[in-house]
């Protein structure tokens, strides 16, 4: 397959019209949207930049460091001299991350899952839960540490500016130069951040599937083309990042046009994907179809760079040459063990 942008967004909005409108099956909407469901959790389920609010003194919108450890202090000292809110506060914040590593947990998973239903053009639940359970696990484990360092390497950039800030602060004139250099450096490390998320999800984790490795292994292969072609995967992100924004404007309009019954349904959790399936669906094959085309050995997709890769059945599902014989189905054509 050729690299072209343009290429993989045909591909891919044909992909996404065959697999959901030819033809419409709403069983097939509601199990393929209960797996784009689970693998959403993955992305919701951490994060969060509410914090960064506290640096900001709301009446002029500027830097007010020098009260902020005042009110911090007194706030801590308010909290320790009541035992049972700080009790409470300690069981709010326990169960709060057990959640959140369940949904990580499960995310991990689900990610394998909607992959997995993508590329063979079906609607199961538990074999691929089980099946790719080591992957998912390994990019569990994975999401904990880089959550952490990046916790880590975030909270230290924010000490270090309110300790060196609130110095220069007293200095005329000696802050500007601080406060500019620093939100570059902030900046470019955000963005250094969501870029090893996005290429996470939208291209370690097919590879994982495709090599049935784990997580280190992905990135060790992801490294090796990524150090020949950066500007192409950079570029794929900012395009992704475009495909988001489209997509949420439009449904943003389908909404409206019904009266915000769509933003109602919408915003249930499960229904709310399944009535967005077509976007989530349609950036998953994306993600493929530009994989493919960068590197040969990540293609997951059967057939030529067109959207002959099967005839739907009565039942929706797909059936290819390469899973036709007598082990049909017991394992995909697609990911391999090396």
């Amino acid at each position: 397959m050729t690299l072209s942008y343009s290429r993989a967004l045909g591909g891919a909005w044909q992909r996404m019209k065959r697999l959901l409108f030819n033809p419409w099956d709403a069983g097939r909407w509601f199990v393929l949207g209960f797996t784009a469901w689970l693998a959403d959790f993955l992305s919701s389920a951490g994060g969060g930049n509410g914090a960064l609010k506290w640096l900001f003194n709301d009446d002029n919108d500027r830097l007010n460091l020098s009260d902020w450890s005042y009110e911090a202090g007194d706030t801590i000292r308010e909290i320790m001299a009541q035992a049972w809110l700080v009790g409470l506060v300690a069981v709010l914040v326990l169960v709060g991350v057990v959640v959140g590593l369940a949904l990580l947990w499960v995310g991990s998973r689900g990610q394998f899952m909607f992959l997995d239903n993508l590329v063979h053009r079906r609607t199961e639940v538990t074999a691929p839960w089980h099946r790719y359970g080591p992957q998912g696990d390994s990019l569990f484990l994975w999401q904990i540490v880089f959550s952490i360092v990046a916790t880590v390497v975030l909270g230290a950039l924010a000490l270090a500016g309110m300790l060196w800030g609130s110095a220069l602060l007293a200095m005329d004139g000696a802050a500007l130069p601080f406060f500019l250099i620093t939100g570059i450096v902030v900046f470019v490390m955000i963005v250094t951040l969501l870029y090893v998320e996005f290429f996470l999800l939208h291209a370690v984790v097919p590879i994982m599937y495709r090599h049935r490795c784990g997580v280190l292994e992905g990135w060790r292969r992801f490294g090796a083309v990524f150090s020949r072609q950066p500007g192409h995967l950079v570029l794929f992100g900012l395009l992704q990042l475009g495909v988001g924004m489209v997509g949420a404007a439009v449904l943003m309009v389908a909404g409206l046009a019904t009266c915000c019954v769509g933003l109602a349904l919408m915003a249930i959790p499960y229904l709310g994907t399944v009535v967005i399936l077509p976007l989530p669906v349609f950036q998953r094959y994306l993600d493929l179809e530009f994989l493919a085309r960068l590197e040969p050995d990540w293609n997951l997709l059967a057939g030529d760079e067109t959207t002959e890769s099967g005839d739907l059945e009565g039942d929706g599902t797909v059936v290819r040459t390469e899973d036709l014989g007598p082990d049909a189905g017991a394992e995909q054509p697609g990911p391999q063990d090396s």
